[in-house]
This record gives C-alpha cells, sequence and structure tokens, in this order.
C-alpha cells in the first residue's frame, strides 16, 4: 500500500464522516454517543443538567475539528517491521535495536486486542514516546584533525506506546480524535474533582475552626468571670476567628462555582471551547548521526534529518509522535 498517496486521498475524512458517509439520524446517535462518553469521563453529574447535550454540540464540534487539524502535523506512516530496521533512520533513531521494535508491536495491549479479534493484514496506529538527550563525550572530525573527548547530545526515545490501531489511516485518524476528546474530558474531569476536593476539605476545616472558636471563646469567658483577659488566649481566638472567615469566603466562592450540575456542565463546555490551549502538536527536527548523537547542519556532517510531532499537554506532559504501519503479521502475539 502506498501510505502517502492513501493519506493524500483522505482529505477531509472527518467531514466525511460526520457530513456524507452516514444519515442525519447516524450522525446525531454518534455525536450522542460521544457526548456521553465525554460526560462520563468529566463528570456523570452534568447528565442532571437540563439541555446537557445541546449545550455541548457545538464546543464538541469545535474540539473535534481542533483535535483532527492536529493529525495533519503528525509526519508519517512510516513502516515498522524488524528486517528494515536499518533501511530507515527514522526508525532506527526511534528504537534502540531491532529487537525493542518487535518488542514494543508485540507487547502491545492495543495490537493484541486486533489480533485477538482475528484481524490480520497491515494496520495504521500512532506512536508515541519520550525522548531524552544525554551528554556523552566522544570523538568529532574537525578539517583533518580529529578531537577527542568532545561534548554531544545523544539522542534516544523510551516508553514506546502504541496508540488507536486500526484497518486503515482514516479509522485511525479517527480513533486519534476520539483520544484527544478524552483528553480534554479528563482535563475537566480534574479541574471538577479538585474544586470538590477543596471544598470538602474547606467544610472540614470550617468545621474544625468552629470548634476551636467555641473552645477558645469559652476559655476566654470563664476567665474574664474571675481575672483579667489573657492576652495570649484572647489572640489565639482573634487569630482562628480570621482564619474561619476566609475560610467561609473561599467556600462560598466554591459553592458558586459547583452548586449545580449545570455549573459541573460549564466546566466542561469551557473545557471543550479552548482545545487549543490544553493540547498543543509542534514539529520535532533533529539531525543525527547513524549512533543517534545531534550534528549541525555544517558541511562534512554526516546526519540525517529527523522529522516527528511533539504533543504537549497543559506546557507539563510532552510526548513525541509518528503515524507508523506495521503487519499484524510479523511477530506473535504476548
Amino acid at each position: 500500500m502506498n501510505w502517502r498517496n492513501s493519506g493524500e486521498q483522505l482529505g477531509g475524512w472527518i467531514e466525511q464522516i460526520w457530513q456524507c458517509c452516514q444519515p442525519r439520524g447516524e450522525k446525531d446517535v454518534l455525536l450522542q454517543q460521544t457526548t456521553d462518553q465525554v460526560v462520563q469521563i468529566a463528570d456523570p453529574v452534568i447528565r442532571q443538567a437540563k439541555g446537557y447535550r445541546k449545550a455541548l454540540h457545538a464546543p464538541l464540534a469545535g474540539a473535534m475539528e481542533y483535535c483532527a487539524s492536529l493529525i495533519d502535523a503528525i509526519p508519517g506512516p512510516v513502516f515498522l517491521d524488524r528486517n528494515r530496521y536499518y533501511d530507515d533512520p527514522l526508525v532506527k533513531a526511534l528504537f534502540a535495536s531491532p529487537d525493542e521494535l518487535e518488542e514494543v508491536l508485540r507487547f502491545s495491549p492495543e495490537v493484541n486486542a486486533l489480533r485477538k479479534q482475528g484481524r490480520t493484514g497491515d494496520v495504521v496506529a500512532l506512536l508515541t514516546m519520550m525522548q531524552q538527550e544525554k551528554t556523552i563525550f566522544g570523538h568529532k572530525q574537525e578539517g583533518e584533525m580529529l578531537v577527542r573527548d568532545v561534548r554531544q547530545q545523544a539522542v534516544s526515545f523510551f516508553d514506546h506506546k502504541i496508540v488507536a490501531p486500526a484497518a486503515d489511516l482514516a479509522e485511525t485518524k479517527t480513533g486519534i480524535v476520539n483520544r484527544g476528546l478524552e483528553v480534554l474530558a479528563t482535563v475537566a474531569m480534574e479541574q471538577i474533582t479538585t474544586l470538590r476536593s477543596r471544598k470538602a476539605e474547606l467544610q472540614q476545616q470550617k468545621e474544625y475552626l468552629k470548634g476551636i472558636v467555641k473552645i477558645l471563646g469559652g476559655k476566654t469567658r470563664v476567665r474574664e468571670m474571675f481575672a483579667t483577659r489573657d492576652p495570649g488566649n484572647w489572640e489565639e481566638l482573634r487569630k482562628a476567628e480570621k482564619t474561619l472567615v476566609a475560610v467561609e469566603e473561599e467556600l462560598e466562592q466554591l459553592r458558586e462555582q459547583l452548586a449545580t450540575p449545570e455549573q459541573a456542565l460549564g466546566h466542561l463546555e469551557a473545557i471543550m471551547r479552548k482545545p487549543d490551549e490544553i493540547l498543543v502538536v509542534r514539529d520535532q527536527f533533529f539531525r543525527l548521526n547513524w549512533m543517534g548523537v545531534r550534528v549541525d547542519d555544517a558541511p562534512g556532517n554526516d546526519g540525517n534529518d529527523i522529522t516527528l510531532a511533539e504533543f504537549s499537554l497543559q506546557d507539563e506532559f510532552r510526548r513525541s509522535a509518528v503515524l507508523v504501519a506495521f503487519s499484524l503479521g510479523s511477530t506473535t502475539n504476548a
């Protein structure tokens, strides 16, 4: 199969899925299913909000379109085969050895799921991995001189993961879009859960402080019945009362943010409206020699240009990515 030509023929694939290939009723069912899956991840309580599907329709459609646009920045597919490991500089750069390549394909849970379903032939998937650079010391040719103990940067990859394997590129892209939506829904879930956890924490703190204020207030009143005010006890009471007021104010703010299912829906909707602030794909370029060491662009430096995509989640979680193709029959089940 000519993977490059196949990819070029799939322009507008997301529109084909949602607008051309299915009757309106089926499109509505698919969108409803997608909406419910996103809500299940973010917060099932959202289902209690009136008209939540309608409210999420436009934001979810926009998020899907954004996730689909990110795929265009991912290079590939590149074919993975241990017997052709040394033929492609990109494949050699991604895996430390042919054995590692084969292990990734053999032990991938998603690939093995396809095998258990009886799938055969070639499949397409997204390969993601962590990229690391390590300083090493080696030789470097500078003109006619061989310089020793030169500081160099070796690039390698680890923690490979096969994502959304499918029979063709279009199905794989659909799977990647769904993963993108799951990521956004998970971010919303974390936000909502964090607010709920903080609310519960503040409620406990409030009850504790109310008890402290009551105890200190009682001690102050008893002492003032028979003696002068204890400055230390009075200061401690004032401090506890001040803290209690601050806790009650923050708790009230949280109640305003997350008191109803509609407010939880609002958090999910806000996330879906700004996917470009959460999930980003950038180009990654390396020029590496046969040992995986960075080389510059100066004449005489032999190297291969390696192009990948880098996914980042809120500028914290980063993974390199490339589209790959491989044969299910090239490795055996785990």
